[in-house]
């Protein structure tokens, strides 16, 4: 089964306005929407994903924690997440990615204040 998803960026403001959408599409759909409470250190969530087939990626918390993968003491990749600024990326970016290891789970970390909601969707293609 195929899926498509579009990722749409904007930047306006009183000097104007730039707008780009673009289409992807795969075989695979990762979808995680988890509340992390204040104060939680290395909290799991189970998320497996292979990064090499990645077609797009959204990842975003409306609060600033660290997100980790695969451990939350000697991890692939280390962010530290700001809050309400997405990290993006595409099968076709300009620049490296930042996800360059498979992932079985993801841990995060939260000290700000308040729950975290954390949200990620991804496409990939199992059969590129």
């Amino acid at each position: 089964m195929s899926f498509a998803l579009t990722l749409a960026q904007s930047l306006t403001g009183g000097v104007g306005l730039v707008q780009a959408s673009k289409a992807y599409s795969g075989t695979v759909v990762l979808q995680v929407e988890e509340d992390v409470p204040d104060s939680s250190t290395d909290l799991e969530i189970i998320a497996a994903l292979d990064v090499s087939e990645i077609s797009v990626i959204i990842i975003l918390s409306d609060q600033p924690v660290t997100f980790e993968t695969n451990s939350g003491s000697v991890a692939d990749e280390t962010i530290a997440l700001l809050a309400d600024l997405p990290l993006i990326e595409t099968s076709d970016m300009y620049h490296a990615a930042l996800l360059a290891t498979d992932w079985t789970s993801i841990f995060i970390t939260n000290a700000s204040g308040s729950t975290a909601k954390i949200q990620i969707l991804a496409l990939s293609d199992a059969t590129p």
